[in-house]
């Protein structure tokens, strides 16, 4: 490996750590619209396979980790992912044990990253083991019938969500969607359609501001209020009490065993399993910390093994989290997949992941408060949207000119409506995926 390759590697590790720090301090910023863009603008600039992978992988790390900050201050969620651990996030704040909570998910996080790890390589591990030994080659029989699984896939998340009906109902009319828009402008890529449901639901929130009483809904009069507690003192006392405790256990199990659920969705896995890794404490409080960290553990686990089983596995977005966030990494108009090799590009994620927990922990466990204080204070979300959809219309336009940016424009509405009446991100891009079967079956 070239030596200048090799710098660029650390460079955008650390890049998409810092970045994404502050990203995951934003309340109600979602893993999907941040993290796709991004993706795409590194294709755009023609980076390496290996240097995109080391960003995305530090970036959705950091992320991961640092979404639960604002939750554990503010009880406030920074993210979709965090939303489970608000209950027992608040419990904790009520408390006075923020600074303990929120060391506690840190924790979480490390342990749960290295497990996802682990669950993955396994599954890779078993997927070429089957092939080896059966003389079946599993991955493409999977992308063979690849367009019944996303359906299959669709259906699946569609019944584990809280709107089952509607997100059934809306799997042939998003489809039927998605096939005109590719008949209206053929020679548009995937990367549009990307782009269109990841900032669906920011375009139509901000179309709906035209209404008077959307307008009105969301109207907000004076400042909120938000106490943000002081960060304590942190030495190697606190560390080895922060990585060890009665939470250590429940965390690694969990957190390794969920690894194994890559193809549910990671928001339902994480509320489902982290409940149960607490559910026979007696302890309130010891309940409420077991719950936030392997919650934590949970989340950064599921994300990291759908990303790596659907790369190496099967090549082909198997999990939510791939079909969304990692959605541009599978497009075949930047043959990311074909340009990645096994051993460089898992020392590569290796490294990026170590880096940014490297990163992000240290600033977590000692200085939480005071980079929360200051992107609340000098970083509006409406910023952080209007740049991601200012990209977003630019990609667009480069890849397919104003007709493609009317088209997904269009697109993105229908989806950003689906997503307000309750269908997740996952159902979306699975549906989307899955639009060649109601193609092959139409036309």
């Amino acid at each position: 490996m070239e030596t200048v390759l090799i710098l660029q590697i650390v460079l955008f590790a650390i890049l998409g750590s810092l970045i994404y720090i502050i990203i995951g301090i934003i309340p109600g910023t979602d893993e999907t619209s941040v993290l796709a863009p991004a993706a795409l603008l590194l294709f755009a600039f023609h980076l390496h396979p290996l240097v995109i992978l080391s960003f995305f992988i530090s970036a959705m790390v950091s992320l991961n980790l640092t979404d639960s900050i604002p939750t554990a201050l503010t009880s406030i969620p920074g993210g979709v992912m965090s939303t489970p651990l608000v209950e027992s996030a608040k419990f904790l704040k009520d408390r006075g044990l923020v600074t303990k909570s929120i060391r506690k998910m840190t924790a979480g996080s490390v342990y749960g990253t290295f497990a996802g790890l682990a669950g993955g390589l396994i599954v890779v591990g078993l997927v070429s083991l089957i092939t080896y030994l059966a003389e079946f080659d599993l991955a493409a029989f999977v992308k063979l019938y690849s367009s019944y699984i996303f359906l299959g896939g669709a259906i699946l998340l569609s019944l584990l969500s809280k709107k089952k009906f509607i997100s059934l109902a809306m799997i042939l009319p998003f489809g039927l969607v998605i096939i005109a828009a590719r008949l209206l402008v053929p020679t548009m890529s995937g990367t549009p359609y990307f782009l269109a449901i990841t900032c669906g639901p920011l375009l139509f929130q901000l179309a709906s501001m035209l209404f008077a009483k959307a307008r009105k809904d969301a109207s907000v009069v004076g400042h909120k209020e938000i106490t943000i507690e002081k960060d304590e003192k942190f030495g190697f006392k606190e560390l080895k009490e922060t990585m060890g405790g009665k939470e250590l256990v429940p965390t690694l199990t969990s957190s390794f065993l969920s690894s194994f659920l890559f193809f549910l969705s990671p928001v339902g896995v994480t509320m489902l399993a982290g409940e149960m890794s607490a559910q026979n404490i007696k302890d309130p409080e010891q309940k409420a910390l077991t719950s936030v960290t392997a919650m934590n553990g949970i989340k950064n686990s599921t994300y990291l093994a759908g990303i790596i089983v659907s790369l190496f596995a099967f090549a082909m977005p198997i999990s939510p989290a791939a079909a969304g966030p990692g959605g541009p990494l599978f497009s075949p108009e930047y043959n990311f997949l074909a340009q990645l090799e096994f051993g460089p590009a898992i020392g590569v994620i290796i490294f990026s992941l170590v880096v940014a927990l490297l990163i992000t922990s240290f600033l977590a466990f000692k200085y939480a408060s005071k980079i929360t204080s200051v992107v609340f204070k000098y970083i509006p979300q409406e910023a952080v949207i209007s740049l991601l959809i200012g990209l977003a219309f630019l990609l667009v336009f480069l890849d397919a000119g104003f007709k493609g940016v009317l088209v997904i424009s269009i697109v993105a509405l229908i989806a950003g409506f689906f997503n307000k009446l309750g269908v997740s991100y996952g159902v979306l891009f699975m549906s989307f995926y899955a639009a060649g079967f109601w193609q092959a079956l139409i036309l």
